[in-house]
């Protein structure tokens, strides 16, 4: 965080005192009240009917019992006349540790400060009403009724006006437009706090908030604001967005759509050139380097992923299954999947059957994976390269399996197509949820999405250049070589990045995302227009209803959104999740504004970058020390590499050092960085190594650090320390006369607040807790090594200890959260699209287009209504009910009423994390990282003849010293460490 945020923070504690520091839902403007000093009266019911929708209003007293967080409440009507509910809860605030006795008038500077020192008291919000606000048609009466958290029935009849009395103390009269804009405000800021809080897309409620904003001639409302203290991407950052497609891409391209266009741009322009790309310069590349035969057939342009052999690809794909087809799920814990997998074996209609895990090795030689993008959820340009033993044999495999795929879905059809003269299997539907093109030559097999990575594939074939011709793929491989028998090997060539950088690419992927917005925006207001009963379902019809906007399908490409059985799909480019490669989408001619816009992204590649460098990647599995534990070394490099294009990177690093320290080996985790030396208040520092370590210790809750001294006294209790060598200037340069205390016999002063420091004339060490400096001395020295790097990390094996304790509880925390939020969702389906409750998850996931899941392992289930409450509720109300997962009922909570996870829960990464330790080194013309983690895996129940680690190779070979090996010279006399250990 930059200085002048620090001084903005401190502006507003100053001046604004306590404003915006508690939770209020709402304010006395937006929606009238009952006095804030306890739960006096609720409001009366109010209705007033109108056109096209009446509004209500209903608050409704919370009881007492109800457990901690926000109350789950559905709200229906008898005759299902109401729509568009928001609930607000009102609270009060409760302080349950009252503060020291002010000093100075109550708001003062001088309590301000004292706050900010003391911190705030000890406060929660606690729920004492729900105000249900929603639309409603017709002017009969209105029988509502609530159930989950609260059960309970009010009849409201509607009138025109409003006498004076009923909205408090010294109102008079509410008008209708008065009563929508309240409900307004109730509706926006109940989405705004869905999308804060809850992990899942934002596609329902921002449809919904922009179709209802407009309709009804409401104020605009952008349901996530950026943060005026968050600075712009950069525009490599920006690029990069664009090149994975990532979600605040999607997100912005939907805001885009569902916002007024700009004027109408035609686009009679043509393609706008690329960068003018320089060649990299390259090193003599050694004459006898072996190159696998498969990189014979790959294009430059494509990415390459070899396993070398079935039982490689097998053990990748076992261990993403583990995930959910996800890998990433094991850390980032998400409430959806969008099974990228899945598709891409549906698209290729192909599946890794159990037959195939076992005479896999007897029939495939070596496989790639090869793309030219890896737009996995949108439909990628991507293929699978086979190097067959057994043609023959191998062949008659697949096309039976593709007769199957044929046989099982009714629409799909299998022709043959000439593509560069030969003969090519199509199987295909006409959505393009199948396109599986076969193309055999020789012992090379290749399926793939797209034709033009199959025409590409045989031109290589029939003498074009190959990756393997490549002058970058040789030099990689003449220091990452076949011989080192990569379990994994991945090569991201040059022009791999031009092509994503290139005209048809960027300006494709924005028109394919606005062409995902269209689909998903139909289908949102399809469900809308089913829920108000209006027919007939097409886009015009739903047009003059204003669900749609009269802009909307009008695109630059010319293509339009397209209704089918199994939903809408885009007619250029097919369903969403399986849309048409953009390698075979024909681009040739482009608006001004998409032209000006990749002007300014061509023009930032030719005069920043000029060229665009390699990555490298490479897995290798050994056995570890452990029966069932294996370790996967791992190397990832960027070479040749210009470290001012990546300056956040150069200005923080020193050079490559092969000093490394000696750190206490108790430490849970530790980390050493050698850090360009800097000049701070006019004192200069040379280079140095700074280090840390943590001990095992559960961290204090972030709830206990609010305010200066909470958080002062749980940095006292962190069993931590931080150190550096050679002696640091930054640590002599420390406020408040930190640095001026003058060490005793031993070395050791103590410096404001109890920090304890250390120092001789090499190292100097903070800690709050002298025993840890005491422990630590003895154990601390400096090493030469056989390897350069700047970073230097390790973490231990956190089986069974106090970390990993505080580690379960976070990720189930947020697990929790994750869990809950889906079945938000799935109410807000209900409430807001009157789907049935039973029907919501299939209703959700088909909206969204990903598979909801529970990251904390269980499965989701409805829950009917209790007897008792399907005999409250009147006879033509919807069979209600709740959605919840089976693994809720295994939580406990604490006395702050949050989560705490069942004996038997760990964060999925702790079940096979065994440790681990990781080095960076950026050198003049490289990148480097390089590291090992020890695996503890069970197999899985569908395994046959799994390779246990048992059976793997040990590694002989110092994995560290690669870098140095590869681009180094070890010839840093200065760095030479005068002291070995105390």
């Amino acid at each position: 965080m930059t200085l002048r945020v620090h001084w903005k923070l401190i502006c507003i504690v100053l001046f604004c005192g306590d404003a915006g520091l508690k939770y209020s839902p709402t304010s006395a403007q937006e929606i009238p009240t009952a006095p804030q000093g306890g739960y006096v009266q609720a409001m009366a019911p109010i209705a007033i009917a109108g056109e096209p929708f009446g509004v209500m209003r209903v608050e409704v007293p919370l009881p007492t019992t109800l457990s901690s967080g926000p109350p789950r409440v559905l709200v229906e009507e008898s005759q299902g006349r109401l729509f568009y509910p928001a609930i607000v809860v009102r609270t009060v605030e409760v302080v349950e540790q009252q503060p020291a006795p002010g000093i100075g008038r109550r708001g003062g500077l001088i309590d301000r400060l004292r706050k900010v020192v003391r911190g705030q008291s000890q406060k929660r919000q606690l729920p004492v009403a729900i105000t249900v606000s929603a639309l409603f048609r017709g002017d009969g009466p209105i029988e509502l009724q609530l159930t989950g958290d609260i059960e309970q029935r009010v009849r409201i009849v509607p009138s025109s006006s409003v006498a004076s009395g009923v909205l408090g103390v010294g109102a008079t009269s509410v008008s209708h437009a008065a009563l929508l804009s309240q409900w307004w405000t109730a509706y926006t800021q109940s989405a705004r706090q869905a999308l804060a809080e809850d992990d899942f897309p934002k596609l329902v409620h921002k449809v919904l908030v922009s179709m209802l904003g407009a309709r009804l001639n409401l104020p605009a409302v952008d349901l996530d604001p950026a943060d005026e203290d968050e600075e712009e991407l950069s525009q490599p950052l920006k690029t990069l967005a664009l090149l994975s497609a990532i979600e605040p891409l999607r997100e912005e391209i939907l805001d885009e759509v569902l916002a007024a266009p700009a004027p109408a741009a035609v686009p009679n322009l043509p393609l706008p050139p690329e960068p003018l790309w320089e060649p990299a310069v390259l090193p003599p590349v050694p004459a006898d380097v072996v190159i696998e035969s498969l990189a014979t057939r790959v294009p430059p342009e494509c990415f390459y992923l070899r396993f070398g052999s079935f039982s490689n690809y097998v053990w990748f794909q076992e261990l993403a299954e583990r995930y959910g087809g996800d890998i990433a799920q094991s850390v980032l814990l998400r409430g959806f999947n969008y099974d990228a997998s899945a598709r891409m074996e549906r698209m290729l209609a192909t599946k890794l059957t159990a037959i195939a895990k076992m005479f896999g090795d007897k029939l495939v030689g070596d496989m790639a994976i090869v793309g030219s993008d890896m737009y996995m959820k949108e439909g990628a340009s991507v293929g699978v390269m086979l190097l067959a033993t057994n043609p023959q044999l191998l062949t008659a495999s697949i096309e039976s399996e593709r007769k199957g795929v044929l046989a099982k879905n009714p629409d799909a059809s299998l022709t043959d197509v000439t593509i560069a003269g030969r003969q090519v299997s199509l199987l295909s539907t006409p959505d393009n949820r199948i396109r599986s093109f076969l193309a055999i030559d020789g012992p090379y097999i290749f399926t793939s999405t797209s034709r033009t990575l199959v025409r590409r594939f045989l031109e290589v074939g029939q003498g074009a250049p190959a990756l393997a011709d490549s002058p970058s793929f040789r030099w990689a491989r003449s220091w990452m070589p076949d011989a080192n028998n990569y379990s994994i090997f991945a090569y991201f060539s040059p022009e791999f990045f031009h092509r994503l950088v290139s005209p048809q690419y960027q300006i494709e992927l924005r028109r394919r995302l606005a062409a995902i917005a269209h689909l998903e925006i139909a289908e949102v207001a399809t469900a809308v227009a089913k829920s108000e009963g209006i027919e007939p379902l097409d886009l015009d019809s739903m047009k003059a209803a204003g669900l749609l906007s009269p802009w909307f399908d009008e695109r630059v490409d010319g293509a339009r959104t397209l209704r089918s059985d199994a939903g809408f799909i885009d007619s250029m480019r097919g369903a969403r999740g399986s849309f048409l490669p953009i390698a075979d989408v024909e681009l040739t001619t482009v608006n001004p504004i998409e032209a000006e816009g990749y002007a300014n992204i061509a023009q930032f590649y030719q005069e920043q970058w000029r060229h665009m460098d390699p990555l490298l990647l490479g897995l290798r599995r050994f056995r570890a020390d452990g029966s069932h534990t294996e370790q996967v070394a791992v190397e990832a490099y960027i070479a040749p590499f210009e470290p001012k294009k990546y300056g956040w990177i150069a200005r923080q690093l020193g050079a490559p050092t092969p000093v490394e320290l000696k750190l206490p080996a108790d430490d849970a985790a530790s980390l050493q960085v050698h850090v360009r030396g800097s000049t701070t208040l006019g004192i200069s520092s040379a280079d140095y190594h700074l280090f840390g370590g943590v001990k095992d210790m559960i961290p204090p809750d972030a709830e206990d650090t609010q305010g200066l001294i909470k958080t002062f006294q749980a940095l006292r209790a962190a069993p931590a320390y931080i150190g550096g060598w050679p002696r640091p200037g930054i640590l002599e340069q420390l406020p408040l006369g930190i640095g001026l205390a003058h060490p005793d016999a031993a070395g050791f002063s103590r410096l404001i607040g109890g920090l304890w420091r250390w120092q001789n004339e090499q190292f100097s060490l903070l800690s709050f807790d002298r025993s840890i400096l005491e422990q630590a001395i003895p154990q601390l020295g400096v090493s030469q090594t056989q390897d350069l790097a700047q970073v230097r990390a390790r973490v231990a094996n956190l089986t069974g200890s106090r970390l990993a304790t505080w580690i379960n509880q976070q990720w189930y925390i947020r697990a929790w959260k994750a869990s809950h939020g889906n079945s938000r969702l799935l109410d807000t389906i209900s409430q807001q699209l009157k789907v049935p409750s039973a029907d919501c998850l299939t209703a959700a996931q088909r909206l969204l287009d990903v598979r909801l899941q529970c990251p904390l392992g269980g499965t989701y289930q409805f829950q009917p209504q209790s007897s008792q409450s399907q005999a409250s509720a009147s006879a033509t109300a919807s069979k209600g009910g709740w959605w919840t997962s089976t693994a809720w009922s295994e939580a406990t909570f604490d006395n702050r009423g949050k989560p705490v996870p069942p004996p038997s829960y760990s964060a999925p990464w702790i079940d096979w994390f065994r440790g681990g330790k990781v080095h960076v080194t950026q050198g003049a013309d490289s990148l480097a990282l390089v590291g090992s983690i020890e695996l503890e895996m069970q197999p899985l129940a569908v395994q046959h003849d799994p390779q246990l680690p048992s059976m793997l190779p040990t590694m002989n070979f110092d994995l560290f010293s690669l870098p140095s090996q590869l681009f180094g010279k070890k010839d840093k006399a200065d760095e030479k460490p005068t002291t070995q250990s105390f």
